[in-house]
């Protein structure tokens, strides 16, 4: 009876330790292949560039939080491509000027305005560094990514400076250029933190419910700090 109950323990103890190692060898099997896809959240310091924005020359305007989530699918061992969704905060601001006032009476644009700005994109992102694998990359690498992108800027507007003035809700829509450059900092196997640099240049004037009081059209800054997550096979 004892030598059987000993042989039934010893059975049983080979039969965990062997489900134990097979887990663990499944675990590194699999860690084992390159991890394609990867997603990263961001959040920063922002600025919408607009007829009635500020005045930008003597840094007098408005910075705003913008917060974007992306998706990467890493396409060799220098390139991969991005799609990025975000949120970013508009309004305008700078100091009152008569001349600008005059012109915006003049022409119907409004003078103040503030809102939300939801974006889409899409960019190949290529590496300055290339590396084969998630489990060989270098502590730190750089990146360049552009695309093409979608935007609406839901805003509330007003035609005067008076706090007290009627607000009306516009909306407005463009396709935009993104560039991006990005600088890579990695804090664990699976993790990177990064800063990017970020230019949205839209195809409209009219983003901000002012039309035509510059020479440009109306574009979006971002600086922000990505949490980038590479995901299982």
């Amino acid at each position: 009876m004892i030598k059987k109950g000993f042989f039934s323990a010893v059975l049983i103890y080979l039969f965990l330790f062997s489900t134990q190692v097979e887990t663990l060898g499944q675990s590194l099997y699999r860690d084992k292949y390159e991890r394609k896809n990867s997603i990263a959240i961001g959040a920063g310091p922002s600025f919408m560039y607009a007829d009635n924005g500020g005045i930008y020359n003597s840094l007098d305007f408005k910075w705003n939080p913008a917060f974007s989530l992306a998706y990467l699918r890493k396409l060799g061992n220098r390139f991969a491509l991005q799609a990025t969704a975000g949120i970013q905060i508009v309004e305008s601001g700078g100091t009152e000027r008569d001349y600008a006032t005059e012109t915006w009476e003049d022409s119907g644009g409004a003078f103040r305005f503030r809102g939300q700005a939801y974006f889409l994109d899409l960019m190949p992102v290529i590496y300055l560094i290339p590396y084969n694998s998630h489990l060989n990359r270098g502590r730190f690498n750089a990146y360049l990514g552009t695309g093409v992108g979608f935007i609406q800027v839901r805003r509330k507007e007003a035609f005067s400076f008076d706090d007290n003035a009627a607000e009306f809700q516009k909306s407005s829509n463009s396709f935009y250029i993104p560039g991006m450059v990005g600088f890579s900092y990695s804090i664990s196997p699976l993790s990177d933190l990064s800063l990017e640099f970020k230019g949205m240049f839209s195809f409209s004037d009219n983003l901000d419910g002012n039309l035509g009081y510059n020479q440009f059209n109306d574009h979006f800054v971002q600086t922000q700090l990505v949490y980038r997550r590479f995901l299982r096979n």
